[in-house]
């Protein structure tokens, strides 16, 4: 192959979309999202939780009607929401501010417990940063990366091997670089439980939501400061 055809072919990585083997393989819900986006974008109730699968690779505006459905007629005491792409990315060369300008703002309307995403392969977790801390080099919007009076938390997070350097400001209370982790999450009436432990079951980080009636949840920080250095 000559050198020009592989760089035409490295620069045109063409239109994001999921494999036609995608949907032979694995079955998820078919509860009427946007055209295109069946067995992508789906939801499941379980044990008092309903966690909401969006897919941040296309159709994002599309997706807000069947979404604010989804979370309007939600029985469940908690909403955990996972898609691919970070609403608050810890590389500063890949900002998803599309999605974040659509969707946060359904997110906090609804007050949504906990959002899970991947794809920058380093782990960032929003909380309540230390008073008077002045935020830099950070783009628009991460100033409400986490707010108390909605409470939502967000965690990046990878398990393999390839890993992303974090070139991002201060903006989570939980950062870091080369380090794969798995998450337990426990839910209960009143608490959801997380923590997160690196690939050899070291304890990483912890916290717990408590649900106040008529409040944001209160957010327990379970590792003193000290302990939440890197790994």
């Amino acid at each position: 192959m000559s050198g020009d055809l592989l760089d035409d072919r490295r620069r045109n990585k063409g239109e994001p979309r999921v494999s036609q083997h995608w949907r032979p393989q694995f079955a998820f819900p078919l509860q009427n999202p946007p055209e295109g986006l069946e067995e992508t974008c789906y939801y499941i109730d379980y044990q008092d939780a309903r966690f909401i699968v969006l897919d941040s690779n296309q159709q994002s505006e599309e997706q807000i009607p069947w979404l604010r459905k989804v979370l309007s007629n939600n029985p469940n005491r908690w909403t955990i929401i996972t898609f691919h792409h970070p609403v608050f990315s810890p590389a500063r060369d890949r900002d998803n501010r599309e999605r974040r300008e659509l969707w946060k703002p359904i997110f906090d309307e609804f007050k949504v417990d906990l959002v899970l995403n991947g794809h920058d392969h380093s782990y960032s977790r929003t909380g309540a940063l230390p008073e008077g801390l002045e935020l830099i080099n950070v783009p628009e919007g991460y100033q409400q990366a986490y707010d108390p009076d909605i409470g939502t938390v967000y965690v990046v997070s990878v398990s393999g091997p390839k890993m992303y350097p974090i070139t991002k400001g201060d903006y989570a209370v939980r950062m870091a670089e080369n380090t794969q982790l798995y998450q337990v999450i426990d839910v209960e009436t009143s608490e959801l439980n997380y923590k997160a432990y690196t690939a050899t079951g070291q304890l990483y980080d912890a916290f717990t939501l408590k649900k106040r009636p008529g409040q944001a949840n209160e957010l327990l920080e379970l590792l003193p400061p000290e302990n939440r250095s890197e790994p």
